[in-house]
């Protein structure tokens, strides 16, 4: 019986060319090559070509479906040690991005708090409103709105608590909101300024907040 092949299902022993099994018609397999481990019971005659496990069903399709789709997903994107030259220069751009949304909404605060308390502020946005003739025309809206000022002050909190992701670098959609936000908070036309120029430096150096590849 030495060339003969035993079944694994019922131990009937079959010629070595047969391919089922004569007794109880289970596919017969010349080697553990042929044969598969079913990764949820153990089971480990099953035949490779086989579709379910014999011994408990589970499906091998999906598992195949589920290995495929692992490794044909994209890699995670990284920073390779190329790009060292750059990232220096990039990390120079975010740096100054993330002081100059800071600033900006530190302006915005200023300048939606002096709103807020004509009796206090009038004289100094007199003053700013000599320097930057357009400012008249804002700070008249904004006398006429409370909720205008509110926003600008909502508006200048929000860059400053988002610019914080520009110097941790751990979300680029974040650091441009921070320098949106920066720019409707307007800070005296110049908070507006400063977050507009941080804004285009973050979007100029999105690779800056992936990871290094390994």
């Amino acid at each position: 019986m030495g060339s003969q092949i035993r079944c694994v299902q019922c131990g009937t022993y079959n010629l070595p060319e047969v391919t089922k099994c004569r007794v109880c018609g289970h596919p017969v397999h010349k080697d553990e090559g042929d044969l598969r481990k079913c990764p949820e019971c153990g089971y480990e005659h099953n035949p490779a070509s086989s579709e379910k496990c014999i011994g408990c069903g589970r499906d091998f399709r999906a598992t195949k479906a589920a290995v495929a789709e692992i490794q044909g997903s994209k890699p995670a994107e990284c920073e390779h040690w190329s790009e060292m030259p750059a990232h220096t220069s990039r990390t120079a751009k975010v740096g100054i991005a993330g002081i100059l949304i800071l600033l900006s909404g530190a302006l915005g605060i200023t300048h939606g708090l002096l709103a807020l308390l004509p009796e206090t502020g009038s004289e100094i946005l007199s003053h700013y409103e000599a320097i930057i003739p357009p400012g008249e025309v804002l700070d008249e809206l904004l006398n006429d709105s409370e909720l205008l000022s509110a926003a600008i002050l909502v508006f200048g909190v929000l860059a400053i608590v988002m610019s914080m992701f520009t110097f941790t670098r751990n979300r680029f959609s974040g650091a441009l909101a921070g320098a949106v936000f920066g720019v409707l908070s307007v800070g005296f036309m110049i908070g507006a300024f400063f977050a507009i120029v941080g804004l285009i430096l973050v979007a100029t150096s999105k690779r800056e907040f992936i990871p290094e590849c390994d």
